[in-house]
């Protein structure tokens, strides 16, 4: 969101290759990035992990 809202107001690139965001933004876009991907991972495992465990307890054994 944060790159989407810094191309739509910031100056168009003059050049192929001209960099859109500044090169200051790259690692805190960086740490956004992984901090959100961690999180999407986390609950992606936890649902799993619910599903099976919902599909074992509907099992007699």
């Amino acid at each position: 969101m944060l790159r989407a809202d810094y191309y739509e107001r910031s100056e168009k690139p003059r050049y192929l290759g001209d960099p859109a965001l500044p090169l200051e933004f790259d690692p805190y876009l960086y740490r956004l990035e992984q901090r959100d991907r961690a999180a999407r991972i986390k609950q992606i495992h936890e649902q799993g992990t619910q599903a099976v465990a919902n599909a074992l307890s509907r099992l007699a054994f």
